[in-house]
């Protein structure tokens, strides 16, 4: 196969998920793009428990290019960073080992690039939808990824980039590769405002696995906040998506009702909670995707503590970056 047949190469990064590769390899083998027109490439943070076997083994026998690299890096990014540099597709495909690519994925995610208007710039970058694994539950404590739209965030579990995009803009870049958070947030960033357009394709679907978290786990999640505040200052632009331009999100935002009712306490008495209701209302009507009741009082609740962990992590950000964002 000569490089010039190639359309995508699809960069896995893993670390620690053997059985969860497997699946995620499963469905890439499954794919219905034509198998001499794309690759797969496996770049492992070490770990000894399997998955080594498992990936060379299943590198040697598809149909399409595939081959496994063994890293020790600090995090995902410089994984996919490697992984694209390798890559001699046109496009690369970024996709997380705890994920399922469905059949059409690599097809769809790739004929979007051809919907380029007259007199609109390349485009640079293609993102999918993901959303939670059909017919796992979602519990109070869990965790998973749903993007049933476009973001802002441009997050790596189902993103699609020109090679040319990529290597113009040289990659992921330095002052994040070595975060955990953010890194593909500031790569779609700087493809388009490097000039080049983004498209989503709607039938690039792919599901993301739902965790069972511990309760520390689940409200230690926001520490990866931290970021946020200089990537807003980083692209001024992306603080025009965030909730009246100054919060992360609605929730976010109400939070902040809650110390002032405390500060009022001592004036309204009483009447000082009703400064609260506000958030909890919000709390309880964005967990829809638990029907029981008390499931959703729970979580409004319960997001007293992860949301005050929020407003702290995103503090200390804001003040690190100099660029306010709760």
């Amino acid at each position: 196969m000569s490089d010039s047949d190639l359309l995508v190469t699809v960069v896995v990064p893993t670390h620690h998920r053997c059985q969860l590769l497997r699946r995620l390899l499963a469905s890439l083998a499954a794919q219905t793009l034509s198998a001499s027109t794309f690759e797969v490439i496996v770049v492992h943070n070490y770990t000894d428990d399997g998955t080594e076997a498992l990936a060379t083994a299943w590198c040697s026998t598809q149909p399409f290019a595939a081959f496994y690299f063994r890293k020790n890096y600090n995090g995902p990014a410089r994984s996919r960073d490697f992984g694209a540099r390798m890559a001699r597709g046109r496009y690369i495909a970024f996709i997380d080992d705890d994920c399922v690519a469905t059949p059409g994925w690599l097809a769809a995610g790739v004929a979007a690039f051809d919907g380029r208007i007259a007199d609109e710039p390349e485009i640079g970058l293609v993102q999918g939808p993901t959303l939670p694994m059909p017919g796992q539950p979602r519990p109070l404590l869990s965790k998973t990824i749903e993007i049933p739209q476009p973001t802002v965030f441009f997050e790596t579990c189902n993103m699609f980039y020109r090679k040319a995009a990529f290597e113009a803009l040289g990659g992921f870049s330095e002052d994040f590769i070595d975060r955990f958070y953010g890194e593909d947030t500031d790569l779609g960033w700087k493809v388009v405002e490097g000039g080049w357009s983004s498209r989503f394709a709607p039938e690039a679907l792919v599901h993301h696995e739902v965790f069972k978290v511990s309760l520390l786990k689940w409200l230690s999640e926001p520490r990866f906040f931290i970021n946020l505040p200089y990537l807003v200052r980083k692209y001024p632009a992306l603080r025009q998506h965030m909730f009246k331009r100054y919060f992360v999100s609605k929730d976010s935002c109400l939070f902040n009702l809650l110390p002032l009712a405390v500060l009022c306490a001592p004036f309204a008495g009483g009447w000082s909670v009703l400064l609260t209701l506000p958030y909890f209302v919000q709390r309880y009507l964005s967990g829809d995707h638990m029907p029981a009741v008390h499931l959703r009082l729970a979580r409004a609740l319960m997001g007293v503590p992860r949301n005050g962990i929020a407003w702290w992590v995103l503090l200390q950000g804001s003040l690190r970056s100099r660029s306010f964002l709760l």
